[in-house]
């Protein structure tokens, strides 16, 4: 690894920030502008770590749009910005747009920034200017993993000739990580610019993603410690408490005090999975300060509407501004520019704390945070982390520097360092880093191989579908959740139909064709282990073939990567999300370790 050293900018440098972004540039975006705009740097991947908050999008993105200007293009043509979360994708799409409406504005020189996910398909070829996609999307992409209309087309192509840009990237699966390992090979052979960007990349899963014999020496840009002034002072009080948000299935004791004692402010509470935060807005739902939940498990259209909230009640503008309680999983992390007054949160591990508190006095002044004990599958964690979910990793059962505590069990980890940590933990860089660098995360040699193979594999056969290349560890579905009117009003035409035809005596087998895209505002993505606690006969596979809602499924026909419809009276609440058992069969909490994990989407 080599240590970049950043030159002194000059006046060129400083007007291009002020043009594109609106604002002077900090020391470490002087440096990464200075490097980028250097010339070829395609040798070695580039890691960029900076705190939350900090600008690392505008860092790499102004010197990209300063080419557009100057009409010299010594970095890529393209430039193609990969994310983990499609709430993500759809921020910085919005914050480069701005700054590619700034340059037409002043300049005339107009840029095309186009975005490619699974609920927005607007460049699914990577042909804009700039294109924000999702991890998912980028490895299919390179693997000809693309239809458009009835032809294969080759992405590839696309990506070849562009910057590639890797933003949050510790915020994936070990089995993901691996995949961009592999990724990461093929783009430093093939000379590809690349870049990494994060802000609590623990070093054991810099080392795994970037050390090895492909990859012989890589560039690293970091915070050097000092927040600039105009971001504004900010202070970060802590505390470690020993209960947790429940008791009984209501609010705990603790929780109840620090909201009393805390009204009029903005405060974020965040669980480690999705059953836990639902239950505790059940248990707060006659607080009249109780602003909205939000999670993985809604549908796209009102997940988008709970984002708008989020980001209205909790963001810059203070005309929007609104005290209250908002409850949150691991979705507050990235993807939401928002700031709180007080952030109570279930202890996890560090990289995500960190992320957290970063959503606490973001733009200045002093914040409080509560880090509590979190839930396993029904009571307070006691002396067992090992059912932290999602906070483990079961193959990682070496022992850790803390007694009882296994390297695989980080929230626990993350807990124990706690206990002796100076009071300046999330303020001080170096210190904040050093309690991230905790956390053994890994790339596994094996899987790396494996997905070296399949990715060859999918681009030799041009794979469309996933069966054979996934980029997630697990398998996973979609559920469209409608009313059971609008199924049983298609039932009925389908059925005055059949009688028609049956009396004319033809044949009877009639189907009514649906857009998907009339079903897409509300679709939920779970994982495919999750439709164990959905009897088969409530779900309908929806055919993309036909265009059609099938039958109800027989017991033990169920499949991954499938689209199946539900019915939205029995396991849908706008206001709580989809509860995966009907609502006559919720007698208790959730007790399945199965059930303890919180996708990301």
């Amino acid at each position: 690894m080599s240590q970049h050293a950043g030159r002194s900018p000059g006046r060129d440098l400083e007007q291009h920030f002020l043009d594109i972004c609106g604002f002077a540039p900090t020391p470490e975006q002087q440096e990464i502008f200075n490097f980028l705009s250097a010339g070829d740097f395609s040798l070695n991947p580039l890691l960029v770590r900076l705190p939350c908050g900090y600008g690392k999008t505008e860092a790499v993105i102004a010197p990209y749009l300063a080419q557009v200007l100057h009409n010299q293009w010594l970095l890529a043509p393209r430039l193609i910005y990969v994310l983990p979360t499609r709430a993500l994708c759809n921020q910085i799409r919005d914050r480069i747009q701005s700054y590619a409406n700034n340059i037409e504005q002043k300049f005339g020189k107009k840029i095309v920034v186009g975005i490619e996910h699974g609920v927005s398909s607007l460049d699914p070829l990577f042909f804009a200017d700039i294109c924000v996609t999702t991890f998912d999307q980028f490895l299919y992409g390179y693997a000809r993993a693309k239809r458009v209309g009835r032809h294969f087309d080759l992405p590839a192509g696309s990506i070849a000739n562009s910057i590639v840009v890797f933003d949050e990237a510790h915020l994936y699966s070990p089995y993901t990580h691996s995949l961009m390992r592999a990724l990461l090979e093929i783009l430093t052979i093939s000379r590809i610019p690349t870049i990494l960007m994060t802000a609590t990349m623990p070093k054991s899963l810099e080392a795994g993603l970037l050390k090895n014999e492909n990859i012989r020496d890589y560039e690293r840009i970091e915070f050097r410690g000092k927040w600039p002034n105009h971001m504004g002072h900010r202070t970060v009080k802590w505390h470690q408490e020993e209960w947790g948000f429940l008791e009984e299935e209501k609010i705990s004791s603790g929780l109840n005090k620090v909201l009393n004692d805390n009204q009029g402010k903005r405060i974020l509470i965040v669980a480690n999975r999705v059953d836990v935060a639902q239950r505790v807005v059940t248990a707060l739902k006659d607080r009249r300060d109780l602003l909205t939940l939000i999670h993985s498990r809604f549908t796209v259209s009102d997940r988008e509407k709970k984002e708008r909230e989020v980001c209205r009640f909790f963001g810059k503008d203070k005309n929007e501004q609104k005290p209250g309680i908002i409850v949150s999983t691991q979705v507050c992390e990235v993807g939401l520019d928002i700031s709180c007054d007080i952030l109570i949160t279930e202890c996890a591990a560090a990289d995500a704390l960190v992320q957290r508190i970063g959503r606490v006095a973001r733009w200045g002044g002093e914040g409080i945070v509560y880090i509590v004990k979190p839930l396993g599958r029904e009571e307070l964690i006691g002396e067992d982390w090992s059912i932290a979910y999602p906070y483990v990793d079961k193959k990682n059962e070496d022992e850790s520097e803390f007694a009882g505590r296994k390297k695989g069990e980080f929230a626990g980890i993350a807990w124990e360092y706690l206990k002796n940590a100076p009071s300046n933990l999330f303020i001080d860089w170096t210190a904040t880093a050093e309690f991230c660098n905790r956390m053994e995360y890994h790339t596994d040699d094996v899987e790396a191989r494996n997905a070296l193979g399949q990715l060859f594999e999918a681009t030799l056969f041009a794979d469309e579908l996933a069966w054979n290349l996934s980029a997630r560890g697990e398998m996973y579905c979609s559920l469209s959740v409608v009313n059971e009117e609008v199924l049983l009003k298609n039932e009925k035409i389908i059925d005055e139909q059949i009688d028609r035809k049956a009396k004319k005596g033809k044949k009877t087998k009639i189907e009514k064709q649906i857009d998907f895209e009339k079903l897409r505002g509300t679709l939920v993505n779970i994982s495919y282990r999750y439709l164990a606690w959905i009897k088969p006969e409530n779900l309908r596979k929806y055919d993309f073939t036909e265009g059609k809602i099938g039958e109800k499924i027989e017991k033990g026909r169920l499949q991954p990567f499938q689209t199946y419809v539900i019915d939205r009276n029995d396991y849908y609440d706008s206001n709580i999300g989809l509860r995966l058992v009907k609502k006559e069969e919720r007698e208790e909490p959730d007790k399945s370790e199965e059930a303890a994990s919180c996708l990301i989407f």
